[in-house]
């Protein structure tokens, strides 16, 4: 076991606000694999007397899930982190798992120095390839953020990437884990203020670029709305895609005769 930060008050963590920083204490469990980061989160946050946000940061899963309940691939050496919390108002929700994809390009930069970019709604990318995605769910009032990345993978799968050549050792899921939860529940607390738009669009490879999404759409990406979705022109007119409404986007290409 990585180790559980202590009884839940020693696991408290607070953080100070007019560093930019989240300055409402949240518990953290650091695991070395469990059975799933997103329910094991739910029911540590369920078991409080006080709603106090809970993170979990593993290096392996067993039923790790991604979007609408895709099969998750885990690298040798992973960093899977699941932080539950009081789900903000309705009116704010779709902007989560884009707040999620900054805060962990911002802890990424944090932690390891290097650049990573957001595919619109919930990939992270680095250079060609999949380096990780964040997942929201909400259930009962309660919203779990996921977040996995993958720190060092000697032969990943087609379209996977891996952060680091070598391997960095046990420590590091932590520290960029906790650096995630710190930028993230930062924004969530300012909702819809506290997401920059303008800062998302520079950092997402999707707009300005030709897309295809399924069941059967086609054109070019030109924004993200007020409300995180993104904004396309086709043939026939702008139209605009929600996270819940498309199952994939993806770089158009053109079919071969």
């Amino acid at each position: 076991m990585l180790g559980t930060r202590g009884s839940p008050a020693a696991a408290l963590s607070t953080f100070d606000s007019r560093n930019g920083q989240m300055d409402t204490p949240y518990v953290t469990r650091l695991e070395d694999r469990v059975h799933s980061t997103q329910d094991y989160a739910r029911t540590e946050f369920a078991g409080q007397v006080h709603s106090t946000p809970v993170l979990v940061v593993a290096q392996a899963q067993d039923a790790g899930r991604g979007r609408r309940g895709r099969e998750w691939w885990t690298a040798p050496r992973a960093m899977l982190a699941s932080l539950a919390l009081p789900a903000p108002p309705t009116s704010v929700l779709t902007l989560v798992p884009l707040a999620a994809g900054v805060a962990a390009h911002d802890a990424i930069a944090h932690e390891l120095g290097l650049t990573t970019q957001l595919k619109w709604p919930n990939d992270l990318l680095w250079g060609d390839g999949k380096a990780g995605g964040v997942l929201s769910e909400l259930k009962h009032d309660v919203l779990v953020v996921g977040c996995g990345l993958n720190l060092w993978w000697p032969e990943p799968p087609v379209g996977a990437v891996s952060l680091l050549e070598e391997d960095p050792g046990a420590d590091l899921a932590a520290e960029i884990g906790e650096a995630w939860a710190d930028r993230l529940l930062t924004t969530i607390a300012g909702l819809p203020d506290s997401f920059d738009r303008r800062r998302y669009s520079e950092l997402c490879a999707t707009i300005g670029t030709d897309i295809s999404w399924q069941p059967a759409g086609s054109g070019r990406a030109l924004s993200i709305d007020a409300t995180g979705a993104l904004v396309v022109a086709t043939g026939d007119g702008s139209v605009v895609l929600r996270s819940d409404e498309v199952s994939h986007v993806r770089p158009a290409t053109i079919p071969s005769d």
